[in-house]
């Protein structure tokens, strides 16, 4: 009898032995943890659902289009899809002072948005009107390439904090795109997350999409920290289109606080094997702190693409 005690206590400790030894497993915020969710920063988030953010400071985010509303409250942890509850926020990081959230959230609130048939109205033209001004021309229609350049095993310029230049180029890009779409234009990105493209490529994007306007966006350095302003570059032999489309987004950038070192000529490769008017623009000096720390601000990043948006619709509507 005593070894036979003996024995279902010992059967009865090893039950609870490796059931004591299963790990529970690593859960988030909205599920399991997944092993690709990595952070990713709100801005690229709102590009990816085809958004642009109209708020987001730390208590609350917003982005929307004309059928979705997305609101994020970080410090409540909660996440509303056109005012519904929808999940925890789950992990949030800051990193170069852009706040990151999980990348699953994308498939999240992919999932709940509302989607609406996109339909092409071909509008009446309007009757006559006597000494009627004329009207300005449509920017609608035309095709926009916007080229966020570096990216992937490529940063670009990194300044002296670790800020990388292929990440403030995207940020400003996809804010670009979204701001051209709203102005009815059809807008091609050569890259809308963190992936390496060939330069040739690039440019083989705007030609094979027959391109009205390439626009490249990228971030200065340089060895003296004291250097500053933004440049506009053309190739040495383009048309006169390609010169006044920068002249146009000069003025408006001129506006922002940046200061402006005019536009020069260079024969960079995406603007010498693009077959229409392409420009590639240097937002600014990361190797300088007081710029640096503007191009990493929102709110100058938002002043940047306006003034860009705006300088192409000037040229377009004066042609």
């Amino acid at each position: 009898m005593r070894k036979n005690a003996s024995l279902i206590l010992l059967f009865v400790f090893t039950i609870f032995a490796v059931a004591g030894c299963k790990q529970p497993a690593k859960r988030t915020a909205g599920g399991l943890l997944a092993a690709n969710d990595q952070p990713i920063n709100i801005y690229y988030l709102a590009g990816r659902l085809g958004m642009a953010i109209s708020q987001a400071d730390d208590n609350k985010i917003v982005f929307s289009n004309i059928t979705n509303t997305v609101t994020i409250y970080p410090k409540n942890d909660q996440i509303y899809v056109n005012d519904n509850y929808l999940a925890p926020l789950g992990r949030i990081k800051k990193i170069n002072d852009m706040l990151h959230v999980r990348s699953s959230l994308e498939q999240q609130i992919r999932s709940e948005l509302i989607k609406t048939e996109i339909k092409t109205v071909v509008p009446m033209p309007p009757k006559p009107v006597e000494k009627a001004p004329a009207a300005r021309p449509s920017v609608s229609g035309r095709t926009i390439v916007i080229d966020p350049g570096h990216g992937g095993k490529d940063p670009g310029a990194v300044n002296s904090s670790g800020y990388e230049e292929k990440t403030v180029n995207l940020d400003v890009a996809l804010q670009i795109a979204q701001i051209l779409r709203d102005k009815g234009l059809r807008v091609i990105i050569t890259r809308n997350n963190d992936e390496f493209i060939e330069l040739e490529e690039r440019a083989d994007i705007a030609n094979r999409n027959r391109a009205d306007i390439f626009i490249s966006i990228h971030s200065d350095s340089s060895a003296t920290s004291s250097k500053n302003g933004f440049t506009l570059y053309v190739e040495r032999s383009s048309s006169g289109a390609s010169t006044k489309l920068a002249n146009a987004i000069d003025s408006r950038m001129a506006q922002t606080g940046i200061g402006s070192n005019g536009v020069r000529n260079a024969d960079y490769r995406v603007l010498t094997h693009t077959g229409c008017p392409a420009i590639l623009i240097e937002l600014g000096y990361l190797s300088n702190y007081w710029e640096a720390k503007q191009l990493k601000n929102k709110d100058m990043q938002r002043k940047l693409a306006m003034a860009i948006t705006d300088g192409i619709t000037d040229y377009i509507t004066a042609r």
